[in-house]
Formats: C-alpha cells, sequence, structure tokens
C-alpha cells in the first residue's frame, strides 16, 4: 500500500505539495472577516457564477448583465443552506392521533422517502401505537422522537400534496415545525449513547431537506448520519459469529446504503467532498426488504448502483488530484465512466426506463413520467454532464486542455455530449406533472443544471442548427421554474432560466450578425472551441481585456477585472464565497 510520508523507503512517497498557483487560490479564499461562505467545487452548478465563469459568459453576450443575473442565482439559492436564525428552539406540539397517522400512512405509501427501506414500517407503526398509549409518561428516547417527527414533516407535505388543499407556505411551515422538533436532539442523536434508530432519524431528516422548498440543508445532515452509521459500522458486513437474524442484517444494510446514496448525489451536486470512503465498505448491497412491500427495491438497487458510479467520477473526475492529471488521462477516465453509466442504464428493466414509444414522446400521466422513473432518467443524464464538466466549462478546460487542434475537436465532442444529456433532461419537462412533495433535486437541480449546460453550449455554438430548438428548450426550462414559483407560492422564485433564455438569444442574434458582417469563411470546422479564443473581450473595443483563459493561465489571473457585483459575490478559483 502505497503511504505518504517523509521517508524515502520504496514504499513511501512525498506528501503531494499544491502548486504555487493552487495555494495562492486558497489563500484568496479565505475570508479574515466573519462572513458566511459556502464552498462549491468545479464541477458545480454553481461554477458558471463563479469570477471565471461570469467573465466567459458576458465576453459571449457582449454584455454585462449576466453579472446581475449570476447574484440572483447565487444570493437566492444562498439563503436555503442554513436554517434561519430564528428558527423555534422550543419544541413544538405534535400532531394529534388522527392527523399523525395521517402522516405516517402517506410517508409509507406515497412519499418517494421510503423507498430505501430506512423505516420499517410494521416496527414503526408498532412503536407508535405504544407510544399514544403512553402519552402521560415521559419520552426519554430522543432518536424516537426525531425519528416520528421527520416521519411527521415528511408525511405533512405529501398529504398535502395527495389531497391537493392548503396553501404552500402554510403547509410548509407546519412541516418545518415537526422538522425543528426532530433538529431539536440533532447533539443528542450524535454525542448522547443510540443505535440504529439515531442513524434513521438523521437519513429520514435529510430526505425532508431535499423535499422542494425545505432548506437545503442535506450534506451537513447526511454527513452526520453516514458518520454516526459507519461508527457503529453499518458500513461493514456483520459476521457470522453474532448469529443475528437475517432481517436485522437487511435493515442495517438497507439504513447504510441509503445514507450512502445520498452521501454521494449531494456531494457530486456540490462539488464537495464525499464522507464515505468506499475502499472501507463491506457491506451487501441488500435486494430485499425484512418484511412489507417490496414494490420499490428494483428502483432503490438502481439508485444505490448508480450513486458508486458517482463515487468514482467524484474521486476521479473531480477531485484536486484529478486536477492534476494530463488531459490525455482524463480522457480515457471519462470514457472508463462513460461505458459504465451506459452499462448501468442498459441493465435497468424497461418499467424503470424513459424511453419513447414508436418514435413519440409518451402520454402525460403514463408510467414513464412517475417520480422514481424521473429520478433515475436524471441522475443518468445528471451524470454524463458532471462527467463531461471540467473540459465543457471554458474557465476550467482552459486550464486543463492544449490549443492543439486535437484538444479542440475532443471538446467539441465533449460539449455536445453535455448538450445531449441536457437535452434529455429538459425535453421532459413539458410532460411531467410537478407537486410540492418532490425531492428538489428532480424539479430544481437537475432543471437548472441542464439550463446551465445548454447555455453555456449555445454561447460556444450560436451558429449550429439545433441552435433554435435548444433556445425553446430554454423557454421550457424558464416556464417549468415559473410554475415552481407559482406551487411554492413565490417561496422557491429562481428567474435564472428566464434570464438566460434570453442572453442565450442575444448571444445567437449578435453572432448571425457578426457571421453576416464578416461574409463567407471556411466552415470545414468551428473555431468556437479553439482555446485562443477564450480571451474575453467585455469592452467592446475588439482587443481582449486580458489573455486570462490561455491554456497556462490559473484562476488568480481571471481576478483581474473587477464589477461591484462582487462586492458581495467573493469568488476565486473553484470556490464561491457568499
Amino acid at each position: 500500500m502505497l503511504t505518504y510520508g517523509t521517508d524515502q523507503e520504496n514504499n513511501f512517497e512525498p506528501r503531494p505539495t499544491p502548486q504555487e498557483s493552487e495555494i495562492d487560490r486558497e489563500e484568496a479564499t479565505m475570508d479574515l472577516q466573519s462572513i458566511n461562505w459556502e464552498h462549491h467545487g468545479p464541477g458545480s452548478w454553481l461554477s458558471i457564477c463563479s469570477t471565471p465563469g461570469v467573465q466567459w459568459v458576458s465576453a459571449k453576450t457582449g454584455t454585462t448583465r449576466f453579472y446581475e443575473v449570476a447574484q440572483g442565482l447565487v444570493m437566492g439559492w444562498t439563503k436555503k443552506l442554513t436554517l434561519a436564525s430564528d428558527t423555534n428552539r422550543e419544541r413544538c406540539p405534535e400532531p394529534d392521533v388522527e392527523n399523525a397517522w395521517k402522516y405516517v400512512k402517506a410517508y409509507f405509501e406515497d412519499s418517494r422517502a421510503s423507498a430505501f427501506g430506512v423505516v420499517q414500517r410494521s416496527n414503526f407503526e408498532n412503536r407508535l401505537r405504544v407510544h399514544f398509549q403512553n402519552l402521560n409518561r415521559p419520552d426519554e428516547d430522543v432518536a424516537w422522537y426525531a425519528l416520528r417527527n421527520a416521519v411527521y414533516a415528511i408525511g405533512r407535505r405529501v398529504v398535502a400534496s395527495v389531497e391537493g388543499t392548503g396553501d404552500f407556505v402554510e403547509i410548509q411551515s407546519e412541516s418545518l415545525r415537526f422538522f425543528h422538533n426532530a433538529f431539536s436532539v440533532f447533539s443528542e442523536l450524535l454525542f448522547r449513547p443510540s443505535g440504529l434508530m439515531a442513524v434513521q432519524a438523521l437519513v429520514v431528516m435529510t430526505s425532508f431537506a431535499e423535499l422542494l422548498g425545505s432548506p437545503a440543508i442535506e450534506y451537513m445532515l447526511c454527513a452526520s448520519a453516514v458518520r454516526l452509521a459507519q461508527s457503529k459500522g453499518l458500513h461493514r458486513q456483520p459476521s457470522r459469529t453474532w448469529n443475528l437474524p437475517r432481517s436485522e442484517i437487511l435493515h442495517r444494510n438497507w439504513v447504510f446504503w441509503a445514507a450512502y446514496y445520498y452521501d454521494k448525489n449531494i456531494a457530486l451536486r456540490s462539488g464537495r467532498p464525499s464522507a464515505v470512503d468506499d475502499d472501507e465498505i463491506s457491506c451487501e448491497i441488500p435486494h430485499e426488504l425484512p418484511a412489507g412491500d417490496e414494490s420499490g427495491i428494483e428502483m432503490a438497487v438502481a439508485a444505490i448502483e448508480h450513486a458508486r458510479i458517482c463515487a468514482k467520477i467524484g474521486k476521479q473526475l473531480l477531485s484536486t488530484r484529478a486536477f492534476n492529471q494530463p488531459p490525455e488521462t482524463l480522457f480515457e477516465v471519462m470514457e472508463t465512466m462513460e461505458n459504465e453509466l451506459q452499462m448501468w442504464r442498459d441493465s435497468l428493466p424497461d418499467n424503470l426506463t424513459l424511453r419513447k414509444q414508436n418514435g413519440s414522446l409518451p402520454l402525460r400521466n403514463s408510467y414513464q413520467y412517475k417520480p422514481d422513473i424521473l429520478r433515475l432518467h436524471y441522475l443518468h443524464w445528471g451524470s454524463i454532464i458532471a462527467l463531461n464538466a471540467n473540459f465543457h466549462y471554458p474557465w476550467i478546460s482552459s486550464l486543463l486542455a492544449r490549443s492543439e487542434p486535437i484538444f479542440e475537436d475532443r471538446m467539441a465532442k465533449i460539449s455536445l455530449r453535455a448538450a445531449e444529456a441536457s437535452r434529455e433532461i429538459l425535453s421532459t419537462l413539458k410532460y411531467t406533472e410537478l407537486d410540492t412533495s418532490f425531492p428538489s433535486p428532480i424539479v430544481f437541480y437537475f432543471p437548472m443544471l441542464a439550463v446551465i449546460n445548454l447555455f453555456i453550449y449555445i454561447l460556444k455554438m450560436p451558429k449550429v442548427e439545433t441552435v433554435a430548438s435548444d433556445l425553446a428548450l430554454l423557454d421550457l426550462a424558464a416556464g417549468h421554474f415559473a410554475k415552481i414559483h407559482f406551487l411554492t407560492s413565490s417561496q422557491v422564485s429562481f428567474i435564472f432560466a428566464r434570464d438566460v433564455a434570453a442572453l442565450a438569444s442575444k448571444a445567437v442574434r449578435r453572432a448571425s450578425a457578426s457571421a453576416s458582417l464578416a461574409g463567407p469563411r471556411n466552415t470545414n470546422r468551428s473555431n468556437d472551441f479553439s482555446l485562443d479564443l477564450l480571451s474575453v473581450n467585455l469592452s467592446g473595443s475588439g482587443e481582449p481585456v486580458s489573455p486570462v483563459f490561455a491554456s497556462n493561465a490559473d484562476f488568480e489571473a481571471l481576478d483581474t477585472l473587477s464589477s461591484e457585483f462582487f462586492d458581495s459575490l467573493s469568488a476565486a478559483g473553484d470556490m464561491i464565497i457568499f
């Protein structure tokens, strides 16, 4: 095993030292004043809002309007990354018996969170009956308190969605009270003696945090769930000498793999490190539930298997170490990962795939558009985008590839692949019925990721034949986010898609006018992917402001342009500081 150290023996290697430019970049992200900052890695969907991202978009669109657009997206999103400072620390009343059972029924029968078998229905309901029979006795089991309130929180949202009644603000306020009840014992779950139920509670709380409109604190919740699970050995297959019942082994494994699924997907979405080292896992992926309904097993297992591929993508392509590899090595890894994703997709049964019937789109409300199928569909294409992100984003690819025809051609194909994946996601929006119990990744993250990547592709290739249909997809996405605004009573409101659709249209018109003035030219190979063109021109004078996007540039050089926008948003390299 390779070990880092200062020894010069054969089995030791000097600890990697960051390059000077990387050290400067890290120092630039340190704020000596006490401000709230959030890190998003280079492959994150917010990368476009970093300094180099904003500069590149501004150059391509010929306007500084994107400064304001990016600020609106960042500021709107960061409000949801933490709990409100005035969060009620007092425990709120729990639902009465009738409503409690209604929420529990909705959680197990209609919630997407229950698909992973984290909570066994029979065990939970038996415990709840005992609870209601002993209401006069003090409740000292904090794990049980947290778990049932987390279930209530999700169940309340699902009931409102199924019944189609109530104002979103009121419903969310009520469900948040139950969530805050669970969160009020967060430290006890981690630091007091506990069993498996404490891990269950944290995983269910993570599920709630992923619901549309919930506080987006799932990264920290999930990391806590994973750490607690590992501290209890759930990542290891129980020894036969322990003589555990098979049902208990299955339940332990389901709880761990559910936490794993959330961890790997959250890490990939945010560009942050995972809390799980895959080399330490020995517990088996279960293919049956201990008891009860098993209708969701295929979807859950498929999602877990996909998460294992996400782990490889994050480690081999999006990590700091990966950035130090030559582009040829990264291309090989990308090809391997693409093949794995295709094999995973091909292995899905027909009832879990989103396919066209006789060349036409399936009818609305058909099985292809159920949330679980959408989840797998988006997971696949979202991974394809993540796979190609480093070379699709010009402000990153300029640091990785050289200005040579072979690299330009390869990056053109990579960007086309990212655009194709984006189209696959956006094309489903028109035929998808939304409700407020949908997880945020399905209704917000993946559509937004697709919007951003298709927007980048249009700016790169504003004269390709698909540009008209691509602009139409951006308009469709703008309508999707407008619908979310309506469904959530303005609580989830992002106009980014509408704004970038307008900017993309402007860029296409600008490119068309420029082509008309330039006259006929050789179109055998587009120059839109030439790395030399990454030198930006924001002044409109025809002279580049700075050749900051040359292939040997570092991210610090990208801070040469200043704007009032960055008074409230500091960005350096792959870090976005709020």
